[in-house]
């Protein structure tokens, strides 16, 4: 809960996709742009149903919330991908403008780390813009690695090292 308003985490299902849409539509164009690193107008189907399609080992995405059933509204978004080798994953995550700077990005992603770990990763990165100083400032907070920006490169690294945990049997 944040400023009176409770907002709920789960992963992301198959019938998120308009909600997923509507989220992406709904962050401006800068926060569009800072989470997929391209200027986007509009989702596609197909890119969308990419969003929301995840086996939840190799790929996970976890979701915050307002509301219930077909009043439910993603306020943001935190996910991570498996590398080819299967033992690292990228991250990204993404929270509405309005809820920014409100804990809910930092809730999202202690928790896709924790789900992360939990599933056997070793480390887990993402990719930030080096003058992206909110994501920068919160990976710091988050007890990541932030690499030194290279001259020339628009974005650097931050990782951590996860403490893998024996997977789920069955």
């Amino acid at each position: 809960m944040q400023g009176g308003v409770e907002y709920h985490i789960r992963p992301i299902r198959s019938d998120d996709a308009e909600r997923e849409c509507a989220f992406i539509m709904s962050l401006s164009p800068e926060s569009r742009f800072q989470r997929l690193m391209y200027t986007l107008r509009e989702p596609s189907a197909e890119f969308v149903a990419r969003l929301v399609t995840i086996d939840q080992h190799r790929d996970m995405a976890l979701v915050a919330v307002l509301g219930e059933g077909a009043a439910e509204k993603i306020i943001g978004v935190a996910r991570y991908a498996a590398d080819a080798d299967g033992r690292d994953c990228e991250f990204a995550v993404a929270v509405a403008d309005e809820w920014q700077c409100r804990g809910v990005g930092t809730t999202l992603t202690k928790l896709l780390f924790e789900y992360a770990a939990h599933e056997g990763f070793r480390t887990i990165y993402g990719t930030v813009f080096a003058n992206n100083q909110r994501m920068l400032d919160l990976a710091q907070w988050l007890g990541l690695t932030v690499e030194e920006p290279v001259a020339g490169q628009a974005t650097v690294r931050a990782s951590l090292r996860l403490n893998p945990v024996a997977r789920r049997l069955g």
